[in-house]
């Protein structure tokens, strides 16, 4: 598992660089849960998820955050500390521009993210609110079958 599947909502949402990530905290190994809803879409997504512990130690929880982002970014306001996030800018690829602004908590075993952006495709808005929670419900991750 790639430790961006924690956060289901990732690629479609953006976020922060990695090298101003600030203090580092470690993703726990072990089975998570993660549950994303995407505004006017009634059902959310669901997916279980194993994070060995090899991942673990490869990557943080700001490195995940980081994965956010696509493009050329700007920040008006970028802040990661004592498990809450706030992340506000905008970022521009391939000639589209996007703005953005995300807030949420996270623990080494957890993460609840709301996340909300426009991008301008041709000239027109398209908006995108998305909240996603991870939690991870098991130490350990169930055998092979």
């Amino acid at each position: 598992m790639q430790c961006k599947t924690l956060i289901a909502a990732a690629a479609l949402a953006l976020g922060l660089p990695a090298a101003a990530a600030v203090a580092q905290t470690s993703l726990l190994p072990g089975y998570y849960e993660i549950v994303t809803r995407i505004a006017g879409d009634p059902e959310p997504d669901v997916q279980h998820e194993c994070l060995t512990a090899a991942e673990a130690k490869t990557q943080t929880l700001e490195q995940v955050l980081a994965e956010w982002t696509e493009g050329r970014c700007d920040y008006a306001q970028r802040q990661i500390s004592g498990g809450r996030f706030v992340l506000a800018g905008a970022c521009t690829l391939d000639g589209s521009k996007t703005t953005f602004h995300h807030t949420g908590t996270y623990t080494p075993t957890s993460l609840s993210a709301n996340l909300s952006s426009r991008t301008i495709v041709s000239g027109k808005p398209m908006d995108v609110k998305i909240a996603t929670t991870s939690r991870r419900i098991a130490a350990a991750c169930p055998a092979r079958r």
